[in-house]
């Protein structure tokens, strides 16, 4: 009997663990693929824009500076449709 509890047990928390690490992946490929619709519109309206690289403290993609008051409109434009 202390066997099956146990396992019971480690069932219940690897279900868990499971469900967890589920959301984390989902979340990471909502992220990901926010950071490549940014890099698709922007490209597509003539801005370049970089992914960085790891926890970069510029953010996750950089672009001209001379470009950030466009694409913040043309994305805005993208969120209101």
């Amino acid at each position: 009997m202390y066997n099956n509890n146990l396992i019971t047990m480690y069932s219940i928390v690897d279900y868990q663990k499971s469900e967890d690490e589920n959301k984390a992946i989902q979340k990471l490929a909502e992220h990901r693929d926010m950071k490549l619709m940014v890099k698709e519109i922007g490209e597509k309206h003539g801005i370049k824009i970089l992914s960085t690289e790891g926890n970069s403290h510029m953010g996750d993609f950089s672009y001209p500076k001379k470009d950030k008051q466009n694409l913040i409109s043309i994305l805005d434009s993208y969120l209101k449709d």
